[in-house]
């Protein structure tokens, strides 16, 4: 038995433990950290902003909407009848099993996505959907 026992200890000493799910938190740092190397200002994570970022990234999880923007002009209403007037908006998307670290390197190598970054943005907000199957889905929404 204390033979088994010590195999199993080694095999299981010797597993690699999962990845962590990135977390929006962490994308903001990373975002943020982007901005303030080219002299821009950080951007303030908005808490109304990350549950509509949050909803999309269901919706697209979960089929109820196209992996993309569809729904942006609806997203801005909701986010406007709660924050008042705002004066430009937009929105970067991702999927797939990335970290933080991967998913910001991605939208900075699109001249889309890193214009977005890089925008005249005050506010953001930030949400992740994660499937069983390691798929993971992100919004991330710029207003000022």
């Amino acid at each position: 038995m204390k033979a088994i026992f010590c195999l199993m200890a080694v095999t299981l000493m010797s597993l690699k433990p999962p990845a962590p799910h990135p977390t929006s938190t962490e994308i903001l740092r990373l975002v943020n950290a982007h901005r303030r190397s080219i002299g821009l200002p950080a951007l303030e994570g908005n808490s109304f902003i990350s549950s509509v970022a949050l909803q999309h990234s269901r919706d697209m999880l979960n089929g109820r909407t196209p992996f993309g923007h569809e729904g942006f002009h609806d997203r801005m209403l909701k986010i406007r009848g709660h924050l008042g007037s705002l004066h430009v908006a937009a929105e970067n998307v991702a999927s797939g099993p990335m970290s933080a670290r991967e998913v910001v390197d991605g939208w900075l190598h699109s001249p889309g996505h890193r214009r977005n970054i890089e925008g005249d943005f005050r506010l953001t907000g930030i949400g992740l959907a994660a499937g069983s199957n390691g798929m993971i889905y992100f919004t991330q929404i710029f207003v000022k």
